[in-house]
């Protein structure tokens, strides 16, 4: 992994295939709420990003069945959750999602959130 801005994009190692990385960017906004940020892109979010990972480690767990993915399973979801429960109260949201919902239910296409109802 090799940082390009702190915190919101990377390139990462790509294997098995051409040898430059492949590029992550987390969403970079700019205002009162986002302290030290003085330019601003679009991006994606840690969630979204736990999400990919979740859906990949159900699939290797299918293949070939162990405790250890089945743990990464379960902490990538709590993580999920957290991030989720994060956003919720720092929006002044009430928490009335589910874990699962955290991780499969729908999200706001503005803020990339589960339950919002600012931009609905």
């Amino acid at each position: 992994m090799y940082c390009i801005d702190p915190g919101h994009s990377y390139e990462l190692l790509m294997l098995d295939g051409i040898s430059t990385g492949c590029l992550l960017t987390f969403v970079k906004r700019v205002g009162d709420k986002f302290p030290g940020n003085t330019t601003s892109y679009p991006g994606t979010t840690m969630q979204e990003v736990l999400r990919a990972v979740i859906d990949r480690a159900e699939y290797v767990n299918n293949q070939i069945p162990c405790k250890e993915t089945q743990e990464v399973i379960r902490l990538c979801t709590e993580a999920v959750f957290q991030l989720e429960k994060r956003a919720a109260i720092r929006h002044g949201r009430e928490i009335d999602f589910t874990t699962n919902e955290a991780v499969h239910g729908d999200l706001c296409t503005t803020c990339g959130h589960i339950h919002c109802a600012d931009h609905s």
